[in-house]
């Protein structure tokens, strides 16, 4: 989930008062939201919220225990954060963390960083969503080559022929497997149906499938991709974004402009014991 959708939530259930929306003078953010930050470290550690990307994702284990006690919930988190830490040997930096559950916590760098990555993904999450199906086909031909591969074929604005590049990992295309790759750039999730279009037109042995798709893949459709002998990648917006950072360099410089990423750099606290 966007915890920009997990903030709107809250400021619609909750009763924020006045202290609680208070700017805090180290990182910048309302009282409350310093505070969801610096918990969410406890419940990471505690294999309950999983963070990736600038998504927040709560683990199946997570779900058991979301309807405990507010009280038992935070002893639980706390004593899970002491096993982690006991265990990775962490600084003392990092100590006070379990025993402020209950506590407003103060500036933290790390609240900082894990703001800044949130607002990162949330701004290339709204460019992206500007970009037309087709405008997103060409960043997805755009990777390919900065992986290595030649593409052709790239579909032309409004065909739906079910191939929308084919890649090659030769620039005649004489070598197999060949790439049949099939972009679908909306919210809603690739269904198996979806999937199971592509394996129809996939020319057997002497070639593979790619879906790419912004709104990721439903469980049916990641079960279809699994199935039968033809090999079926696939690539949700999280793995392709993933994916264009790691070969960011190898991309040509008129296509990486399309999408053009930098870097921000936070201090590290680590410990000098």
């Amino acid at each position: 989930m966007r915890p920009r959708d997990i903030y709107a939530e809250i400021e619609s259930k909750l009763p924020l008062d006045d202290f609680d929306k208070e700017t805090m003078k180290g990182s910048g953010l309302p009282r409350w939201r310093a505070a969801l930050h610096f918990l969410s470290v406890a419940a990471t550690k505690a294999g309950l919220l999983v963070k990736s990307d600038g998504r927040w994702r709560v683990t199946d284990e997570g779900q058991k225990f979301v309807s405990l006690p507010d009280y038992e919930l935070k002893r639980l988190m706390r004593s899970r954060y002491r096993e982690w830490r006991w265990s990775h040997q962490k600084s003392k930096i990092d100590a006070g963390i379990a025993n402020a559950v209950d506590e407003t916590p103060p500036p933290d760098t790390s609240v900082l960083f894990e703001d800044a990555k949130e607002k990162a993904r949330d701004e290339i999450d709204t460019y992206l969503d500007t970009l037309s199906g087709y405008e997103f086909q060409n960043l997805v031909a755009a990777l390919l080559e900065g992986m290595g591969y030649a593409t052709s074929t790239v579909s032309k604005p409004g065909s739906d022929g079910g191939t929308d590049i084919l890649a090659y990992t030769d620039p005649l295309g004489a070598q197999t497997p060949h790439i049949r790759v099939q972009v679908k750039h909306r919210d809603q999730t690739a269904s198996r149906e979806d999937v199971a279009a592509l394996r129809g037109i996939i020319r057997g042995d002497r070639e593979i499938g790619l879906f790419v798709s912004s709104g990721g893949f439903s469980r049916e459709a990641r079960r279809e991709a699994g199935n039968g002998t033809v090999h079926i990648e696939l690539v949700d917006l999280d793995r392709f974004l993933e994916l264009w950072l790691q070969h960011y360099s190898k991309i040509p410089e008129v296509k990486r402009s399309k999408l053009r990423l930098e870097p921000i750099h936070f201090l590290a606290v680590v410990s000098l014991t």
